[in-house]
């Protein structure tokens, strides 16, 4: 924890939930090595605020000019805060670039696995989404049930839709007649989502930028 970060955090004046997500991130910020990057469900838990509501407030603070990130492939989101312009503690803050993983001291042996996880709301979404391929194609393939299942919890957990939003818009892709051969997993409608709720009119629910 920095007392300097706390601090800050405690005299900047923005709403409730993104005051503690604010507090949250200064109780986790390394004043020696600039160190700050705790998970979005960590956070969520020590402010016992949803993911969403989290999510929100990160991304609130990033336009307010309060903290900014760099997205770690593989790990927890790097965030730096804004406490002026010069470095807390005796620390330095490392000049990260996009995409760039930051040195923790340590290489890792060997590649991370794939980790594959999902509600049992999840593998409803998934099962019903094959059932209406079925209806289509009684031959259908059955698919890696783990995997749709995991992809519809990353479409939950890292860009926003509801489990309703997902089956609506995977209904509506599957009536069309171009989009019901072209849109045959969760994957494919992940990757197409913003195309499809153009086309389907409802541009409500298109995912702004994620923050994850």
């Amino acid at each position: 924890m920095s007392a300097r970060a706390t601090f800050w955090a405690w005299d900047i004046q923005v709403p409730s939930s993104e005051k503690l997500v604010l507090l949250c991130l200064a109780d986790c910020h390394n004043g020696d090595t600039g160190q700050c990057n705790p998970s979005v469900n960590y956070i969520s838990r020590q402010t016992s605020l949803e993911r969403k509501t989290v999510l929100k407030s990160l991304s609130l603070l990033n336009d307010k000019s309060l903290l900014s990130r760099v997205k770690v492939s593989g790990s927890s989101n790097w965030y730096t805060l804004s406490i002026g312009s010069a470095n807390i503690g005796t620390g330095v803050v490392p000049n990260m670039g996009q995409g760039v993983v930051p040195n923790l001291g340590h290489k890792p042996t060997s590649k991370p696995k794939k980790n594959l996880s999902w509600s049992e709301g999840d593998k409803k979404v998934a099962e019903s989404i094959y059932q209406k391929l079925l209806d289509l194609n009684s031959k259908h393939k059955k698919p890696n049930m783990d995997s749709w299942s995991n992809e519809i919890r990353l479409m939950r957990e890292s860009d926003g839709h509801s489990h309703d939003e997902i089956n609506d818009l995977f209904s509506y892709a599957n009536s069309d007649k171009f989009w019901q051969s072209n849109i045959l997993s969760p994957k494919k409608l992940r990757e197409k989502w913003d195309v499809l709720t153009i086309k389907k009119g409802d541009t409500s629910s298109s995912p702004k930028l994620t923050w994850i």
